[in-house]
């Protein structure tokens, strides 16, 4: 006790140092170490941690000091590059600035995240080219170095690859690269619509379309299920249900000409009719094919004789009577259905038929989709169930047993100690009595119906305090003996 005493007052004595940042990179920590030793600041080193320690009362004031002076950096280079221009810098040196800023700045941003420990950003800005066809575009990649333990989900993936690529100009989601230090390519995690992630982050990727199919299949077999045990019993019944769901996205047209049905055509959409006479003596018009008709000013001899000319051209044009039509099948309809029912015990062939079509009504069987569904009935095997029922029968007897054997012990052991107890108090109280009355003496007769009282006083005092009671009681008889003692040895 002392020597802890003697130690908490030692400990409460020294100085308490407290951290003043933990997880530095080298390049702050020489910074700040630096920066300490010029002002004469007491500080330790935690190199488990990364930490730099100072005595509770400077904390505050030096993290203080240590932000007016940009410290930390944390490990990177920000807009502050610019805080001092240097003069003669030419377009390419200031556009390399640019970009290490915007990676530090970056760099910084994606270090705030809970799960990540450290990041490291790379920017590629091409340069700018006069023609639209040769210009090239931006990338970016990101190493990242998460926390002992952490996982990164899809979302902060996509939140690290959206703010890299809305932070540059020119750059595009699908050009950036998301990288962890155990050489996974986070970013073609998420790259595909089609793929879910668990939220745990430690198992695998599934698909969306084995996911619905397991969950419709969960929906179907539970379904059934209840529905079965209803009649048979818990545990008396087997549903499997597998689906194959229909994920292709369909589009049908069709286009159709119908005639009208009265009149057998379409409705006029327009109406053109062309009429010509001619009366008269001269030649009419038209006349025979050839050269003496067709050329103009080619002399011809003719006669004027009377005729008549009449001629009648119509042309109608009708509307077509078309039918459309358009439809878009959803993805996610079930291509296939199979399923299968194993109940316990023997039903006949009536029965069996019967709870087929109440599981198919269930299900939504479908024969011309060609769905399977097998129902079958035969005795379950219920050994292992009675044997675990029966190793927990007897582990729950094993329990109380040893528990009441166990309690029994305690009781006798707390009996015993309380009985023991007991004599000794009375012993102790019968000899505390005897004490009181003038140093009293036990007989034999005390002693015999007490024995505590010679187990407290031991035997050899209490044989001694007999003889010298006996000694004093007959004197003349304990001189006689001791003469017959000498005379003996003698």
């Amino acid at each position: 006790m002392l020597g802890l005493l003697t130690l908490v007052v030692f400990w409460a004595g020294g100085t308490s140092y407290e951290p003043l940042f933990t997880g530095l990179e080298i390049d702050d920590q020489s910074a700040i170490v630096t920066y300490l030793r010029e002002n004469k600041i007491p500080y330790r080193l935690d190199p488990a941690a990364n930490a730099i320690l100072l005595p509770r009362d400077q904390v505050y004031e030096v993290r203080l000091s240590l932000a007016q002076e940009g410290l930390p950096k944390g490990g990177s280079t920000g807009f502050e590059i610019f805080d001092e221009s240097k003069m003669g810098m030419s377009e390419f040196q200031q556009r390399i600035s640019y970009v290490r800023a915007l990676e530090g700045e970056l760099q910084r941003t994606i270090a705030q995240m809970d799960v990540v420990d450290s990041a490291r950003v790379s920017v590629v800005i091409p340069k700018q080219q006069l023609f639209l066809e040769q210009k090239e575009p931006s990338t970016a990649s990101v190493l990242v170095r998460l926390r002992p333990g952490a996982q990164m989900g899809p979302n902060q993936i996509k939140a690290i690859i959206h703010l890299v690529s809305r932070s540059v100009d020119g750059l595009q989601p699908d050009n950036v690269t998301v990288v962890d230090t155990m050489g996974r390519i986070l970013s073609d995690m998420v790259a595909d619509d089609m793929i879910i992630y668990p939220p745990d982050g430690r198992s695998g990727i599934t698909s969306v379309q084995r996911e619905l199919e397991r969950q419709r299949e969960k929906e179907l077999e539970t379904k059934a299920r209840i529905m079965l045990e209803r009649v048979f019993g818990p545990g008396s019944v087997v549903v499997r249900v597998k689906i194959d769901l229909d994920f292709d996205r369909k589009t049908n047209s069709s286009r159709e000409y119908y005639p009208n049905a009265d009149t057998g055509r379409g409705v006029p959409r327009s109406t053109q009719q062309t009429e010509e006479n001619y009366t008269g003596q001269q030649q009419p018009p038209g006349g025979a094919p050839g050269t003496t008709t067709n050329i103009p000013g080619y002399a011809v001899n003719t006669q004027n004789v009377n005729s008549e000319y009449n001629k009648t051209e119509a042309t109608t044009n009708y509307e077509i009577t078309t039918r459309e039509s358009s439809e878009v099948v959803t993805p996610g309809g079930v291509r296939r259905l199979t399923a299968s029912v194993l109940v316990d015990g023997e039903l006949t062939d009536a029965q069996l038929l019967e709870l087929k079509e109440i599981t198919s009504s269930a299900i939504g069987y479908s024969e011309v989709r060609g769905d399977s569904l097998v129902v079958k009935s035969m005795k379950f095997d219920t050994r292992l169930p009675e044997l675990l029922a029966e190793e927990m029968r007897k582990e729950r007897v094993w329990r109380v047993t040893v528990g009441s054997v166990t309690a029994l012990l305690v009781l006798l052991c707390c009996g015993a100690t309380g009985y023991w107890w007991m004599r000794r108090r009375r012993a102790r109280s019968a000899l505390e009595a005897m004490q009181k009355e003038s140093k009293h003496i036990p007989t034999i007769q005390e002693m015999l119906t007490s024995p505590d009282l010679l187990a407290f006083q031991g035997e050899m005092a209490v044989l001694e305090e007999q003889l010298k009671a006996y000694a004093r009681n007959n004197p003349s008889e304990v001189a006689n003996l001791v003469n017959e003692w000498i005379s003996t040895d003698a």
